[in-house]
C-alpha cells in the first residue's frame, strides 16, 4: 500500500493498474485527500446504480468527523481510475475487531458502521460504487488490491446492509471465488417501501384491505380528537433547524426513553447534527413535525434524495388520548408530500415494526457480504464458532433430558 504523506500538498494521481486488470487504483489514508476527491465522488455517485445518501461524500465525511479517530480507525479506501476518471470507490476503513472468544482480526468495513450500539447509524443500501455497467470491472480490481495487500493487512472485509439485488453483488462473488477468498452473503432483514403512485387516493387502493383500514381510522380518530388545532410544520432554511431538530430529540428520547434514544450519544447527534445541516442546505433533508394546539406531538427526519424520500428517525409524544397515533398521521402527511412532489419512491428502511408493513407497498431485502482470507486465523474462528455452537446444543439436550427425566421420576412417584 502507498503511504500517503500529511502533507498540504495531497497527491491525486492514480497508480499504474496491475497486470490482468484494465482500471488504475490508488488508496486513500488521508482525510484531507478523501475530501479532495469529493466533486468527483459526488459525479461518480450520480452514475452508479447505487446513488444513495448514506454513500454521498457529505454522509460519509461527516461520520469520518465524528468516528474515524477512535477505536483504532484507519482510513483505507480504495479509488479505481479509468484514463484518470473516477469510476469506483470503494470507502473503506481499518480496525481491530475481537471474534469471541477473543480472536483478534483485522478487519475492513464500509465508513458510514461498525459504531457502538449506542452510537450507531444503521445507514441501509451501502455499497462499494462503480460507474454503471463496470461493477465487474471494479469488484475485481477491489479483490486484486485486497490480495495483494494494497489496503494493508486484513483478515475480513464486512460489507454490512446492501440490497440483495445490487449488480455489484454478483461482481464481487465472482471476482473471491476467482481469487481463492472465502465469500459469505447473509440476510440482514429488509426495508419496506412505497412505489409512489401518482395520486394518494391510488396509493390507498393499492394497500392491503387491512393497510389500508389502518390508515384511515388513524387519520379518522386524529381528526377526530384534533381537528382544526392540528398543523404540520416543516424545516425549510437554516433559520428554523434548530426549532425541528429540538422537537425531534424531545419526542424521539420520549418514545423511546431518554437513556434508550439514540439521541442520548453525544456522538451520534453531533454526526446526525453536521448531516441535517448539511444536506438542508442541499435540499436533501426533510424535518417535519405535527402539533396539536401549538404542542408538537409526532416528528420525523427524512432524507430526500434521487427522487425518493427515506424515513429515518422519528419520535412521538406518549401523552396522547387512547387510540391516537400521531406517528402514523404524520407519515400519512409525508407521503401524500412526496406524492405531490413528483417524488418516486418513500422508504421506511430497515426495521420490523408492524405499522411499515402495513403502510408499505413492497420489501426490499438487504444483506451483508463476508470476505475472508483462508488461513489460521480464519480457521481458529470457525473452529471456535463450531465449539460454541456444540456446547450449546449440548446444554440445550442436557436441559431436555433433565425435564423428561423429572417428568419420568413424576409419573413412578
Amino acid at each position: 500500500m502507498k503511504v500517503l504523506s500529511s502533507s498540504p500538498e495531497l497527491d491525486f494521481r492514480p497508480q499504474a493498474a496491475r497486470a490482468g486488470t484494465r482500471l488504475d487504483w490508488k488508496v486513500i489514508t488521508h482525510p484531507g485527500e478523501l475530501e479532495g476527491l469529493a466533486p468527483s465522488w459526488r459525479a461518480l455517485l450520480q452514475d452508479s446504480a447505487c446513488n444513495e445518501p448514506v454513500l454521498s461524500p457529505a454522509w460519509m465525511l461527516a461520520w469520518w468527523k465524528v468516528f474515524g479517530p477512535v477505536e483504532g480507525r484507519q482510513l483505507r479506501t480504495a479509488c479505481f481510475f479509468r484514463g484518470g476518471r473516477l469510476v469506483g470507490l470503494a470507502p473503506l476503513l481499518g480496525r481491530p475487531w475481537w471474534h469471541r472468544p477473543g480472536i483478534p482480526f483485522r478487519r475492513l468495513e464500509m465508513l458510514g458502521t461498525g459504531e457502538l450500539p449506542r452510537d450507531a447509524s444503521y445507514p441501509e443500501y451501502l455499497s462499494v460504487l462503480a460507474e454503471r455497467g463496470a461493477e465487474e470491472e471494479v469488484a475485481a480490481a477491489l479483490v486484486e488490491a485486497l490480495t495483494g495487500q494494497e489496503l494493508g493487512a486484513w483478515d475480513e472485509l464486512i460489507l454490512a446492509a446492501m440490497d440483495q439485488d445490487h449488480p455489484m453483488l454478483a461482481g464481487l462473488a465472482g471476482a473471491c471465488r476467482t481469487a481463492g477468498l472465502i465469500y459469505q452473503v447473509e440476510p440482514a432483514g429488509s426495508a419496506p417501501f412505497i412505489p409512489l403512485p401518482a395520486t394518494w387516493e391510488a396509493y390507498l387502493e393499492e394497500l392491503s384491505s387491512s393497510g389500508r383500514a389502518f390508515v384511515r381510522k388513524s387519520l379518522r380518530r386524529f381528526e377526530e380528537w384534533a381537528g382544526d388545532r392540528a398543523r404540520c410544520h416543516a424545516v425549510t432554511d437554516p433559520a428554523n433547524l434548530e426549532e425541528g431538530k429540538r422537537i425531534l430529540i424531545a419526542l424521539h428520547q420520549e418514545r423511546w426513553g431518554h437513556e434508550a434514544g439514540k439521541f442520548a450519544s453525544a456522538r451520534f447527534t453531533a454526526f446526525h447534527e453536521a448531516v441535517l445541516a448539511s444536506f438542508l442546505r442541499e435540499g436533501a433533508a426533510e424535518l417535519l413535525w405535527l402539533s396539536v394546539q401549538g404542542e408538537p406531538v409526532a416528528a420525523a427526519y427524512n432524507l430526500v434524495w434521487n427522487g425518493k424520500v427515506y424515513f429515518y428517525q422519528g419520535g412521538r409524544k406518549l401523552d396522547v388520548p387512547s387510540g391516537q397515533r400521531p406517528g402514523i398521521v404524520l407519515h400519512a402527511h409525508a407521503i401524500r408530500r412526496a406524492i405531490e412532489a413528483g417524488r418516486r419512491e418513500y422508504d421506511f428502511l430497515g426495521g420490523g415494526d408492524h405499522y411499515k408493513k402495513q403502510m408499505a407497498l413492497a420489501a426490499r431485502p438487504l444483506v451483508q457480504v463476508r470476505v475472508a482470507r483462508p488461513g489460521l486465523v480464519e480457521w481458529t474462528r470457525v473452529l471456535t464458532e463450531k465449539g460454541f455452537g456444540w456446547a450449546r446444543a449440548v446444554r440445550r439436550a442436557a436441559r431436555a433430558a433433565g425435564g423428561w427425566l423429572g417428568r419420568k421420576e413424576e409419573s413412578h412417584a
